[in-house]
């Protein structure tokens, strides 16, 4: 949580938790998710008014985090995932039964059957969620824990369920625009040291390049509601993979990340993006 505790409720949450807007119930709104309240439906609709695209925008995100992982399990051979900012869950498909699109141990599952996810957010509803899928796999940790404090998010003690003697992947999806250029800059630093070798850092970050004039006004309504949101350029966001080398084809707008291993009857437009994805592993050293 942040810096600054609040006095909890009887449900055991700060008060005034359902008189805020959250981000992660924000983009349960824009998926067609029911876990919301009014002040993320009011923020929300102010934010598709200036941006109707958004709700695109969340949902390629959304479905680019099941298909890094199955990436990363299959070329890769990780067994091992940690997903930072989780979110709240997808919803469940009654046609299809199944999650749609898959959660994050669904997706590693379906590569390796022994597969192990920690979830991580700062959000206690999030972590209230991640915990109920734990009842459905023995092999999820949830940890409560915030990225503004990358040296006591990585020391958590549900982190150490992760086996750091064998490559593990992280993903930071949607992560970096909440959080300051030296936050941002200090949690990936954090995570190329703290990984072991082998390991992959999955990211995608909204970005400036691609509709300016829109993202300022997203920066603006999410200001008014006291909420700090920063997309970023290529160029920044490049900044912030540091030596690490992306895997192909670098870093691109998300829906075009690895299209030859990805249903896209079922993305929105890819240009809805408005964000830039990127898988990096540790650079090989170089030879004699």
């Amino acid at each position: 949580m942040n810096a600054k505790q609040e006095t909890p409720q009887r449900t055991g949450l700060p008060e005034g938790w359902f008189r805020r807007p959250a981000v992660a119930r924000i983009d349960n709104f824009l998926t067609g998710g029911c876990d919301n309240y009014f002040p993320d439906r009011h923020l929300a609709g102010l934010l598709m008014e200036s941006a109707p695209w958004l709700p695109n925008m969340v949902k390629i995100n959304q479905r680019h985090r099941p298909h890094a992982v199955t990436t990363l399990a299959r070329d890769l051979g990780i067994t091992q995932f940690l997903d930072l900012g989780c979110g709240l869950p997808s919803g469940w498909n009654k046609k299809r039964q199944c999650h749609d699109p898959a959660l994050t141990y669904e997706a590693a599952r379906s590569v390796h059957e022994d597969a192990r996810v920690v979830y991580v957010d700062h959000d206690l509803m999030v972590c209230a969620h991640a915990n109920f899928a734990m009842a459905e796999s023995l092999s999820t940790t949830a940890v409560q824990a915030d990225i503004h404090k990358i040296g006591e998010l990585l020391d958590a003690p549900g982190i150490h369920d992760l086996d750091r003697s064998q490559p593990i992947a992280a993903l930071a999806h949607d992560l970096l625009p909440w959080v300051s250029d030296e936050e941002a800059e200090a949690a990936m630093a954090g995570l190329r040291e703290w990984l072991p070798a082998g390991s992959a850092i999955s990211i995608t970050h909204a970005t400036t390049d691609m509709a300016p004039e829109a993202m300022e006004a997203l920066v603006d309504h999410y200001a008014e509601a006291g909420i700090a949101y920063r997309p970023r350029s290529l160029e920044q966001i490049q900044a912030f993979l540091g030596p690490w080398s992306a895997l192909p084809p670098g870093i691109v707008p998300t829906a075009q990340w690895r299209t030859e291993h990805r249903n896209v009857h079922r993305m929105p437009s890819a240009a809805h993006s408005f964000a830039y994805a990127a898988a990096i592993t540790e650079a090989l050293p170089a030879g004699p």
